[in-house]
């Protein structure tokens, strides 16, 4: 199976862990486990790496 790849989110103003998932279609824990942070780490400028199956 190919995976497609999102090379960066910037996480902007106003988002949670889950708007970006469900933005993405990805299930929260994997945004978090791929980005090796804590949901406490979903602030405004960090940049995410998100991977689509």
């Amino acid at each position: 199976m190919q995976k497609n790849f999102v090379p960066l989110y910037v996480v902007k103003k106003g988002d949670t862990l889950n708007s970006i998932a469900k933005k993405f279609n990805v299930n929260p824990t994997q945004i978090l486990v791929e980005n090796y942070i804590t949901p406490a780490g979903i602030k405004e400028g960090v940049i995410l790496s998100i991977t689509k199956s």
